[in-house]
């Protein structure tokens, strides 16, 4: 009687919550709450971001936000951080696409990456610049951001390297360039350049366009 006993308590159904909340790992449960932070983002607003929301997104107790990212700009700022490593990663794609050699092709190159990331994830891509919603100073974030910025100061270095600075100041070609990429993705996400611009060019021969001008103007031999 005992074992049949001990058989049945066995095979006990399982609540459904509880299967529900078992796909998630410890190291999973971070990104399954930072693609609800864009699903609410893209839904309904930045306005609506919550712990508690991201938590009913993500399927998982509300206090497990908390448990992660300790408040809304906790939560925000892993979100931020999370899409500088995506940038450099679309960034690697265009740079493996297109094989650039010397430094303004390779700058170019970056520019549009850094212009598809910024079409391709509009809701990561406001976020991360946005530093009264980060936490500029958190560890994560300054290495992310850090990062990403290195890799336009390598760029710009090879152009030096080459010769192709022609005397201008290495920081102020970094500014530019960055200033290029970053305007020409938010006014696309704007919508503002639906009726300025021939609708039968896409947003990636765009970039093409504007990020060759800028170096073969800028850092022509």
């Amino acid at each position: 009687m005992a074992a049949s006993r001990s058989s049945k308590k066995a095979t006990r159904p399982v609540p459904a919550r509880a299967a529900r909340r078992r796909p998630f790992h410890h190291g999973a449960l971070p990104d399954a709450l930072l693609s609800a932070v864009a699903d609410i983002i893209r839904e309904r607003g930045l306005s609506e971001v919550s712990l508690r929301e991201a938590a009913r997104r993500a399927r998982v107790s509300h206090g497990a936000p908390a448990h992660h990212f300790g408040n809304k700009q906790g939560l925000l700022t892993a979100f931020a951080a999370q899409g500088h490593q995506r940038l450099r990663e679309e960034v690697g794609r265009e740079f493996a696409a297109s094989k650039p050699r010397t430094g303004p092709e390779v700058l170019a190159a970056m520019g549009r990456g850094y212009v598809a990331f910024g079409v391709r994830h509009p809701e990561q891509f406001e976020i991360m610049f946005r530093m009264g919603l980060v936490d500029p100073l958190d560890p994560a974030y300054a290495a992310a951001s850090d990062a990403t910025w290195s890799i336009l100061q390598d760029c710009v270095t090879q152009c030096a390297r080459e010769g192709r600075l022609h005397g201008r100041d290495p920081q102020d070609v970094a500014v530019a360039a960055w200033s290029l990429a970053h305007g020409l993705a938010v006014l696309w996400n704007s919508g503002r350049l639906v009726r300025r611009v021939d609708q039968a060019r896409s947003v990636q021969q765009l970039a093409h366009a504007v990020t060759h001008m800028f170096t073969q103007s800028l850092l022509g031999p």
